[in-house]
């Protein structure tokens, strides 16, 4: 069944004041499209044309009258289309002295679709004239010796159409089709500066016509049952006029049941809404591929938290409609719009209606058109709630359910290649440089986290770490341990790891190394492919021959930190803040109070710049601190008021009440940003109390030889300011403060 663009409002159906009559072009037809480009400039006005044969099609309606035979006026409904086959087409322009100018357009299909409904009396022999305005779509692009520049053509015209209409007991067919040439502008940045063009397209559609039946009077299963707007088993639906036009199109609706796709057509012919437009009446689906529409939909979704955010709409999110599946087996719930939807659209699953995503999409990197796939864990017999909306636009399309196998999510910071699934048992994460780095200093990053940029010996590992450590280009890009050798011959000769292990698997992208611009450094892309770039990275993938355990660290006095130990957390399930305040108190800790910029430059280090704590999306969310803001103050967890600012620039902007670490489009970044209680996120960063134990003055939680070198060091009166090495508090370190410190050698309980 073909789906008509437009739609028909019900005050054209009273019933059956008019006898709807739809139309459609019957396979297999073609017409001779003419396009004329008129170019301006200076010199005056030119044109070139070229034609071309395309196939031809459309479907619409009419509304004729009287209420039988013979019918003496046919009112053609807006929305109705004709549809022209593309093509290319050459022309010479801007013709002088020299010679023309070659210009190619690559012409779409093209829609001409019936801006508004239009009458005309049927003449004795059958011909009707109307006087109709058409909206001309599609897209093109246009090829000169200047440029090659895409286009989209949609311009409003005024072009007369006519048929001359046959008509028998049940049906008709409009034959002599004619229509007048309709004109448009064309993108000026394919033409010399000081150049306009214009396009005017004309149709000879010959021996072509177009056909249908009409309905005196519905058919017997309409005006019965279920509602035209939501499918159902039985043939035929409630509001006879509706259910009629719609069976002209497919009559399947009236004879076997009223599916999804009679849903479509009830819903753009007859304007209405259809019924899952709202979560609490979400469309029940099992598995298998259905047809939907969100025209007529409004929004009644909650705002999409950022990680599901499209940041070049703003976050704009709507026209959304809702389904609901409850999977019979546990694992994974795949759910697409993938390349079968006609028109951009994003996907969230929730488990209940106006709760915390479960997951979502946009605009995945395989689908065409903006179009979206995802894979969210499922449990058998639990319910998940799927929302299918666009970002200011409507249309129509087809969502599959299937199963399918969920992406494992990251717990730390770090992610191990298990020996037991044919791994190395090595440890890889993904860290920003927070900057442009030359690759010794990814190299000393990775070192001081006690790794080494990561090396990669064959496809599996690969596999590993293009979907378990994914590399990134936000910030810049992501650095291991693959360098070329100085001196060797460009651009593929003398490539190896710099920790000298043999270099024997490769995954170069196509027409790589190619050493533009002097690259002799390796970078991994997010698919896992290689490239030689130049000396400048934002991201290094680290390498750990064992687990780095780098998910608690505690800020040592030694290094000038408060003595307290920090978590990273990583969750299965997206949380708010206050969920997340909860689950730290729950841990014996509470979120982050980040007082000090030394502070938030010690968490950055050591847990922030990990890529695991963020969404890593476009707008890229790290992870909750304890940051709020109470009668209008901002305040830490610890009851502090905020004295060093630890806001990004232009941060805090009014847009919520809680803080988080943000970095946007250019990867982690070290400061904050204020956001809304209904965000969600994955991560959060705990904050344990410093438990007491006298000795351990580095606060490596044992008491050992180099806290007795802290203390020696100390030895003496204490400075004003004190000293850690002070244990009995009497400003002088002694005997006493050794004794003490002695009596807890060994590890602090």
């Amino acid at each position: 069944m073909m789906l008509i663009a437009g739609v028909l409002g019900t005050a054209a159906l009273p019933a059956f004041a008019e006898v709807p009559a739809p139309y459609n072009v019957a396979a297999g037809q073609f017409v001779t499209v003419t396009v004329r480009i008129i170019t301006t400039n200076s010199s005056g006005e030119q044109f070139s044309e070229d034609s071309m044969v395309v196939p031809f099609g459309g479907l619409g309606s009419f509304g004729l009258s009287p209420n039988g035979l013979p019918f003496t006026f046919a009112d053609m409904k807006a929305g109705s289309t004709l549809r022209f086959g593309g093509g290319v087409l050459d022309f010479q322009l801007l013709c002088g002295l020299f010679g023309c100018v070659p210009v190619t357009v690559n012409l779409s299909e093209t829609t001409a679709t019936l801006v508004a409904n239009t009458g005309a009396s049927i003449v004795g022999s059958g011909r009707a004239d109307f006087g109709t305005t058409w909206n001309l779509s599609g897209t093109y692009v246009t090829t000169t010796p200047f440029s090659s520049s895409p286009g989209t053509l949609n311009t409003t015209s005024v072009a007369p159409f006519g048929t001359t209409f046959t008509f028998d007991n049940t049906g008709f067919i409009g034959q002599q089709l004619t229509i007048g040439s309709i004109e448009g502008d064309l993108d000026a940045s394919s033409f010399p500066p000081g150049t306009t063009a214009r396009i005017r397209t004309s149709v000879n559609f010959g021996n072509t016509s177009i056909q249908g039946p009409y309905f005196v009077g519905p058919p017997p299963s309409c005006g019965t049952g279920d509602p035209c707007n939501a499918p159902h088993a039985s043939a035929g639906c409630s509001n006879s006029a509706c259910c009629a036009l719609v069976c002209g199109f497919d009559p399947a609706c009236c004879s076997t049941q009223w599916d999804s796709l009679c849903v479509n057509l009830a819903v753009q012919q007859c304007a209405l809404t259809p019924e899952n437009d709202q979560c609490t009446s979400a469309r029940p689906l099992g598995f298998g591929r259905y047809p939907f529409t969100t025209l007529n939909t409004d929004t009644d979704g909650p705002p999409l938290i950022t990680e599901c955010a499209d940041p070049a709409v703003g976050g704009n999110y709507t026209n959304d409609v809702w389904f609901r599946v409850v999977p019979p087996v546990s694992g994974g719930l795949a759910i697409s719009t993938c390349n079968h939807a006609g028109f951009d659209t994003s996907i969230v699953v929730y488990g209940t209606c106006g709760g915390v995503p479960l997951a979502c999409n946009d605009n995945d990197s395989v689908c065409n058109g903006g179009t979206s796939r995802l894979v969210v864990p499922c449990i058998a017999g639990e319910l998940y709630l799927i929302r299918v909306g666009g970002k200011g636009v409507t249309g129509s399309g087809e969502i599959d359910i299937a199963l399918g196998d969920p992406a494992p999510l990251a717990s730390g910071l770090a992610v191990e290649w298990p020996v037991a699934q044919g791994g190395n048992g090595h440890w890889y994460a993904v860290y920003a440089l927070d900057g442009a780095r030359t690759f010794e200093e990814a190299k000393e990053t990775a070192m001081a986290l006690g790794g080494y940029p990561a090396t990669i010996g064959s496809a599996a590992e690969s596999e590993f770490v293009r979907t378990r450590a994914t590399p990134t280009l936000q910030g810049g890009p992501t650095a291991f341990g693959l360098i070329q050798a100085p001196g060797s011959a460009e651009p593929a000769g003398g490539w190896g790891w710099a920790n000298n292990e043999p270099l024997n698997f490769t995954n170069w992208n196509a027409g790589e190394p190619n050493n533009v611009g002097g690259e002799d450094w390796g970078v991994i892309y997010p698919n896992g492919k290689w490239n030689d770039d130049r000396n400048a990275f934002g991201n290094v993938l680290v390498e750990f021959n064992s687990n780095p355990n780098l998910d608690s660290q505690t800020w040592s006095f030694a290094e000038g930190g408060n003595g307290r130990t920090y978590t990273a957390v990583i969750l299965e399930s997206r949380v708010t803040w206050l969920q997340a305040k909860a689950y730290a108190e729950s841990q014996g800790g509470q979120l982050v109070s980040i007082e000090t910029q030394a502070e938030l430059q010690w968490l950055f280090r050591r847990f922030v710049s990990f890529t695991n704590m963020w969404s890593m999306t476009g707008y890229n969310g790290g992870p909750w601190v304890g940051l709020s803001r109470e009668t209008g103050e901002w305040r830490w967890q610890s009851g502090e008021p905020v004295t060093e600012s630890p806001w990004l620039p232009g941060e805090p902007n009014g847009s919520g009440e809680f803080g988080c670490f943000y970095g946007g489009g250019d990867g982690p970044l070290p400061g904050l940003d204020d956001t809304f209680a209904g965000n969600a996120r994955r991560t959060l960063l705990i904050e344990f109390p410093s438990a007491a134990c006298i000795g351990d003055l580095d606060q490596d939680r044992i008491v050992s030889g180099a806290d007795l070198g802290l203390l020696l060091g100390q030895w003496g009166p204490c400075a004003p300011k004190g000293c850690i090495a002070d244990l009995d508090g009497d400003q002088v370190v002694s005997g006493s403060d050794l004794g003490l410190l002695l009596g807890q050698w060994g590890a602090c309980p």
